[in-house]
């Protein structure tokens, strides 16, 4: 009878093979099935960090910003605003970008997310 992985050892199996290592070993590997039965003797530490705030800009939806502006305008506006911007000259996009720069700045600072803690390792995996 097995017993279950704790979930600091489940931690310690997934983090020991490093992604590199992992994809040349999945090359190696043919098509097929294979039967699979060893023992792994896992030695080292784990250390996870406290959780902590961050930016997720992924979150940050620019579009949202560019719909809520066009949205207030009407068609002939619209339609005049991608001309000039198709046709600006560059100082007016540098005034623009730096505006737009702070409207996006604000949009971001709503995706603060609080992140699980990073989890480094020293491990060392050898066969039994």
């Amino acid at each position: 009878m097995s017993k279950a992985m704790e979930s600091v050892e489940v931690v310690a199996l997934a983090k020991v093979v490093k992604e590199a290592a992992l994809k040349a070993a999945g090359a190696n590997v043919k098509a097929g099935e294979y039967p699979v039965s060893f023992t792994v003797k896992v030695t080292g530490s784990i250390k996870k960090g406290d959780d902590y705030p961050q930016e997720i800009v992924a979150k940050c939806d620019p579009w949202l910003l560019l719909a809520a502006a066009l949205s207030k305008l009407n068609g002939v506006t619209v339609d005049a605003l991608v001309r000039e911007a198709v046709t600006a000259d560059e100082a007016l996009i540098d005034g623009l970008k730096a505006k737009a720069a702070e409207a996006i700045t604000a949009i971001k600072a709503t995706t603060t997310t609080i992140c699980a803690g990073k989890i480094t390792t020293k491990l060392v995996a050898e066969m039994v």
